[in-house]
């Protein structure tokens, strides 16, 4: 109707045929506006019909939003001596809660705004440490977002599930080729799914576990970095396998509660020897040794929650500062371990 002018409306069929268009066109409209409606009650069927038309619609639209990212390169001599380990998990993006203790003092506050606070007041602490190490692996280790897992999960969203998707990849993107110029180290990054980032509607049971949302922020960020000589993105898997230094480390989301079950099983179904696992999900720290490793101890390493204490973990008694976990390796084997913590 746009396209036709007045002169082209008098010689259709009569003004019952013009009428029957702009019927139709309504209609079409009214359809199109119920299903693209965004609230509340729509993201549970976004995330059930993750696959549809719609779902791709909603990303192509939030993308087309962005600014492009400008990529400043450097020169990096090898070969590489020390390598940085950098394990974030837990990010829960677009997670919005604010907790207060018995006397009405805060105990944590986050949102999106608090998440990207955090993260660069990690880049300065990194900087103004300035550890030597000649490249840096950034891992996620799963629930980068908020998702919607329970209830909870929807009652702390403000942003639609797929649009959250897009901001946090685009921001991270941004983040990592940040950090590599300011670092002046290369950046290796991936990143991997945990339970909130399943595509699943509201309280149902994962149909299909494999379908999750960590792809859709691993190859938005692989493309967006494509051309980058900065950041290399490793190809995304449901765990991360890695040797550095001769030490097998092998980074997992850590549903289960005993990793040294975990490890074994990784062991046994990959053929392989793991000297250390990293994993998320119960938002606190804790690592132990289980053993003797090829250059040092075999370790369980529990990281920290970016988000830090949330309604859900207060209400389980478990609780932990925002953090995450940071190693060098080198031919000496792991020479350093730190947590950051983040305000």
């Amino acid at each position: 109707m746009e396209k036709l002018n007045t002169e082209e409306i008098k010689q259709l069929n009569g003004g019952k045929r013009v009428e029957e268009i702009r019927k139709a066109q309504d209609e079409l409209i009214k359809e199109r506006k119920r299903l693209q409606t965004v609230n509340l009650e729509a993201q549970e069927y976004y995330r059930f019909v993750g696959r549809n038309e719609l779902f791709n619609e909603q990303i192509l639209e939030a993308i087309k939003e962005l600014k492009p990212i400008e990529i400043k390169n450097f020169k990096h001599t090898s070969p590489v001596e020390k390598v940085g380990l950098l394990v974030v998990s837990d990010q829960h993006y677009d997670s919005t809660f604010e907790l207060k203790g018995h006397f009405g003092e805060g105990l944590n506050k986050y949102d999106k705004e608090v998440y990207k606070n955090r993260m660069w007041n990690l880049l300065a602490q990194m900087e103004a440490d300035n550890f030597d190490y000649d490249k840096l692996l950034v891992v996620s280790c799963g629930d980068a977002l908020e998702g919607m897992l329970r209830m909870t999960s929807l009652q702390k969203l403000r942003t639609p599930v797929v649009k959250a998707t897009i901001e946090f990849a685009a921001f991270m993107s941004q983040w990592l080729e940040v950090a590599s110029e300011r670092l002046a180290v290369p950046i290796d990054f991936e990143i991997i799914g945990g339970n909130h980032d399943i595509i699943r509607s509201l309280v149902s049971k994962p149909e299909f576990p494999d379908e999750n949302l960590a792809v859709i922020i691993h190859e938005f960020i692989r493309l967006r970095l494509i051309n980058s000589k900065n950041v290399k993105v490793e190809p995304y898997a449901d765990v991360f396998f890695t040797t550095l230094f001769g030490s097998n480390l092998l980074f997992a989301h850590g549903e289960c509660g005993n990793l040294e079950d975990l490890a074994n099983y990784y062991e046994e179904l990959y053929k392989i020897d793991i000297d250390a696992i990293y994993a998320g999900h119960l938002h606190r720290n804790e690592s132990k040794a289980i053993g003797v490793g090829n250059l040092g101890d075999r370790e369980v390493i529990r990281v920290g929650s970016i988000c830090g204490l949330d309604p859900y973990g207060k209400s389980i008694h478990k609780n932990g500062r925002a953090s995450v976990h940071f190693d060098v390796f080198s031919d000496n084997g792991k020479e350093l371990s730190k947590k950051y913590f983040l305000n």
